[in-house]
């Protein structure tokens, strides 16, 4: 099982990571006030994040419908 960011979803290659470098440089930094809050960068980097399903051997709603 590969480790992940919780933040961006970047490989992680220490097992013992949660956050990515960037991720965690973003977190610990200071912010000035007309910057994005930490929340609000969470919510960018979560938002960019594309997931990808693997539907393979899934049946679709029209399937069931059918019954």
């Amino acid at each position: 099982m590969e480790n992940r960011c919780l933040i961006c979803g970047k490989k992680l290659h220490d097992p013992f990571a949660i956050y990515c470098a960037e991720c965690e440089y973003e977190l610990k930094r200071a912010r000035l006030e007309d910057e994005e809050t930490v929340d609000e960068y969470i919510e960018r980097m979560r938002g960019e994040r594309t997931r990808e399903a693997n539907l393979q051997g899934i049946k679709t709603l029209d399937f069931w419908l059918t019954l």
